[in-house]
């Protein structure tokens, strides 16, 4: 047992990350163990390679603007623990969470006495997040893929309503390393009697389509043709004739903005599209083309996928700026490829350094590297004009460490 957060928070982060599976035979036993209600819990369910965690905050705010109890699981986050598991839209408290993973450190032990195994990471805090949901009796649970869908640890639920976002060459190793090969992964949340809405790149409805009816599955199709964008700054859609500003910029936020209107219709034809409206201008979601100090901004562009987003992004709502890169990344990302096909966009690249254990030099990259991101960002700032604007951009984790480490001592 702990007493204090951090040493729950230390015990649960040591954990094996992610284990190899054939099933979820393991973590299914788990849950069986807590012996949680989930009737009357209306449960959502949101994978992608790019999109999801956008998706999921439009949908809480919607829904707890229309006053209903809202229970939301994603990951990663950029500065709090806490921000993985939110009730209402705001992140689980202290004593709640501690007392929630003292809970969770007991189950795991029974468990190992009953089977000689030990649970991962993912799964102690899919667990977590589901107990803590279920105890509160909250209306509805909105859910986020950690890696793929078929296997993933919050795929032991039957839910009434998927969502896939988009799909992209990520987590190949586990997922496979061919589009169809992640969208059949993908596409495991999708069960009997469930609904899949999606904004798939059309050349895998085909193979979205053969799923759903294999599965016996219905399913709605969302393509570009659908959305219209009417401005880009402030950033206002047209979908189904009806016009809404969106508080998360980028051309991509359309496709998630239309996802979470689909859910929400299908699953509270009675909420009015006022409160939809104003649940999508009121969406906060950090690190997504977020502005932390004048003239910089701080995105996610993790992968490649994610990368040519943030291009559309900078010829649409930034194209009368000057970009200059500030760009770190993680040793199992594409630093390179992902620098190359920003290059040709913006004005200046820098390279720098953070503390994680999975952080790998970029100094031998073709780029100019600082390692001291401090100093990178102060010569940025003190070198910016009029027209330029900073985006700093790569690994979440290291953004995370921009905005809490650096940005607030500037």
């Amino acid at each position: 047992m702990f007493n204090t957060l951090n040493d729950a928070k230390n015990w649960v982060e040591t954990q094996v990350k992610f284990r190899p599976k054939v099933s979820l035979d393991h973590i299914k036993r788990a849950l069986a163990m807590l012996s949680l209600d989930f009737s009357g819990i209306n449960k959502i369910h949101v994978t992608g390679t790019n999109g999801k965690g956008s998706v999921c905050m439009y949908t809480t705010t919607v829904l707890v603007e229309a006053g209903l109890k809202v229970g939301t699981f994603t990951s990663p986050y950029l500065i709090s623990f806490n921000e993985r598991i939110k009730l209402n839209n705001q992140n689980i408290t202290d004593e709640a969470f501690l007392k929630l993973l003292n809970e969770i450190y007991e189950l795991n032990e029974n468990y190992k006495r009953e089977s000689g195994e030990t649970l991962s990471f993912f799964e102690l805090l899919t667990l977590a997040a589901l107990k803590y949901f279920a105890e509160e009796k909250v209306d509805v649970m909105v859910i986020e893929v950690g890696i793929g869908g078929l296997l993933d640890s919050t795929n032991i639920l039957d839910y009434d309503v998927s969502v896939i976002t988009n799909v992209g060459l990520e987590h190949t190793k586990q997922l496979g390393d061919t589009i169809e090969k992640i969208t059949y992964n993908k596409l495991g949340i999708v069960k009997k009697n469930h609904h899949l809405i999606t904004t798939i790149d059309p050349k895998q409805h085909a193979q979205v389509i053969a799923h759903c009816q294999n599965v016996g599955a219905t399913y709605q199709l969302i393509t570009d043709e659908m959305i219209k964008t009417i401005s880009d700054y402030p950033y206002i859609i047209e979908y189904d004739n009806k016009q809404y500003e969106l508080s998360l910029l980028g051309d991509y936020q359309k496709y998630n903005a239309s996802l979470a209107i689909e859910v929400v219709r299908y699953l509270y034809p009675e909420i009015d599209d006022t409160l939809i409206s104003r649940g999508l201008s009121k969406t906060i979601y950090p690190g997504r083309l977020e502005t932390v100090l004048d003239g910089v901004i701080i995105d996610g562009a993790h992968n490649m996928h994610a990368i040519n987003a943030l291009i559309i992004s900078l010829h649409s709502v930034f194209k009368m700026y000057n970009i200059h890169v500030l760009f770190s990344a993680l040793s199992d990302k594409e630093p390179l490829t992902m620098l190359d096909a920003l290059k040709p966009h913006v004005s200046t690249i820098t390279t720098t350094a953070f503390p994680d254990t999975r952080y790998v030099t970029l100094e031998k990259l073709p780029y100019n590297f600082e390692i001291d991101p401090l100093k990178a960002l102060k010569n940025l700032i003190k070198n910016k004009r009029e027209n330029d604007l900073v985006i700093i951009t790569g690994s979440l984790h290291f953004i995370g460490y921009m905005k809490k480490e650096i940005i607030p001592y500037l």
